[in-house]
């Protein structure tokens, strides 16, 4: 079921007393020194030992650049900050940017130093021979969505909690899980992601293009990025334009012979971009794509991303 979002995220910490309990921050995103969020701002509020680098492997050289875990209770200490409510609200403002400063609120059994070593492995370890900072919350939530059964859940052990904000600004929730030996995620998450960049821009397409955006609007944008394939256009403006087409008509229009007659002119000939092309298709033939709207089941109470 989808997770209640009127339980503030330190009533959720604050369940896990026996666990420590952390923020996850990526620094390559600025904020303002007026934030309470900003890394002054917690050194001076927590303490300097209350904040440890993770030293991904590409920053290493520069650990104030690598994202930093801090440490807002250990176990047995009530975690209650006057700031923490500006986590969410911080992280829910931010949930469409390119950049995101929040990552995540974790728990776990692990004493900070040790994690903090624990989740730069992790970003060695998610993929064969691939870096991939996947404590990035959109990169966080497609791996979630395309991770096979407690897949993710492995990866990311010792975290026991992760919470984190979706893109449609709605905190979810991934378990960690001792799974024994971990196995890597397969190829095709690989290949998924490489088209990170081009899901986001579709994700950013689709709200300016509606009011809102559904709580599972990241696997909807993966799914329709991914569609694209079928349609043999290698444009990304081109499959953006397509995937956002069906993300807010719900009509697969390739289906109409019309239609692929003009994606064939599109594969045919690079220059010509198939949005302008469609704008050549009469009003019948939109009128008839429109009747042929898709029926989606309604999401609601289904959560996608855990309990």
């Amino acid at each position: 079921m989808e997770l209640d979002q009127k339980i503030t995220i330190q009533d959720r910490l604050n369940q896990h007393p026996s666990l420590f309990r952390y923020l996850l921050l990526d620094p390559l995103k600025t904020i303002s020194h007026l934030n309470p969020l900003h890394m002054d701002n917690l050194q001076q509020s927590l303490g300097k030992e209350a904040i440890y680098p993770v030293l991904r492997r590409d920053l290493a050289y520069s650990p104030e650049h690598c994202p930093q875990l801090i440490l807002l209770a250990s176990p047995g200490e009530h975690c209650e900050f006057s700031w923490l409510a500006d986590s969410e609200s911080y992280a829910r403002n931010e949930a469409l940017q390119e950049k995101r400063y929040f990552s995540a609120w974790l728990t776990s059994a692990q004493e900070p130093k040790q994690l903090a070593a624990s989740l730069a492995k992790q970003c060695n370890q998610i993929i064969t021979d691939v870096f991939l900072p996947f404590f990035e919350p959109l990169c966080f939530e497609l791996l979630k969505v395309k991770s096979p059964e407690d897949g993710l859940a492995g990866r990311i052990w010792p975290v026991s909690q992760w919470w984190f904000m979706t893109v449609s600004g709605n905190i979810a929730f991934q378990a960690g899980k001792n799974v024994g030996e971990k196995s890597w995620l397969n190829w095709g998450i690989e290949m998924d992601l490489q088209d990170f960049r081009s899901i986001r821009k579709l994700l950013w397409s689709w709200h300016e293009a509606e009011a809102g955006l559904p709580f599972d609007a990241a696997m909807q944008a993966e799914e329709a990025w991914e569609n694209t394939l079928d349609t043999g256009l290698k444009d990304t403006d081109d499959r953006n334009y397509w995937a956002l087409n069906y993300l807010t008509m719900r009509v697969d229009i390739g289906q109409h012979p019309a239609v692929r007659v003009l994606i064939q002119q599109a594969i045919d000939n690079p220059s010509q971009r198939i949005s302008a092309l469609l704008q050549t298709l009469s009003d019948e033939v939109w009128l008839e794509l429109e009747s042929q709207t898709i029926a989606q089941p309604s999401m609601d109470g289904i959560n996608h991303y855990g309990a």
